[in-house]
């Protein structure tokens, strides 16, 4: 039977969204990174992204949104976007990162990112009901807690994820 309803779900979105991060990330780097799926994503990997230069990898997991949250008493309060991560996919490692993105409305670009190691999600995140809950600022006047891993364009995101891996190359000499 088909669906009468012409909306989106939260899971097609997340495939968006996904799609669009690891095109992102193989154009902004020229090429030298590419992404890959996981046949099964149920331990809360979304995207390997294989350096081809380091031979190193680092896993992902992509939350979105298309809104930031409504406007009440706060001004600034109209630039937190609000996003969860279920605390099963969470690892306590130092090798997993969330990245998260507000997408346009029309889910055709990515307007803002965040590239946050997990632990620092797991630090820096409320707890609660099986999940965490972080709310960074899109403004580039916060100071929030998450202001750090922000990435205003989709090449900051690209430098990021390489300085990542060029780092672990370092580490490993």
């Amino acid at each position: 039977m088909v669906s009468d309803t012409t909306e989106l779900t939260s899971t097609q979105i997340g495939a968006i969204a996904e799609n669009l991060v690891a095109n992102s990330l193989m154009k902004e780097s020229s090429g030298r990174l590419s992404p890959f799926w996981p046949l099964a994503d149920d331990d809360g990997i979304d995207l390997l992204i294989y350096d081809k230069v380091t031979g190193k990898a680092v896993p992902i997991q992509v939350k979105s949104r298309t809104k930031a949250l409504k406007k009440k008493r706060s001004e600034d309060r109209g630039n937190l976007v609000h996003f969860e991560v279920r605390a099963t996919v969470v690892k306590d490692d130092d090798f997993a990162y969330l990245v998260a993105v507000l997408l346009s409305e029309d889910l055709s670009y990515i307007e803002c990112s965040w590239f946050i190691p997990m632990k620092a999600v797991i630090s820096g995140a409320r707890k609660g009901n099986g999940k965490f809950v972080i709310r960074p600022s899109r403004s580039s006047q916060s100071k929030d807690r998450f202001t750090q891993f922000r990435c205003e364009s989709v090449q900051v995101l690209a430098h990021r994820v390489i300085a990542v891996l060029d780092e672990n190359v370092n580490a490993a000499l």
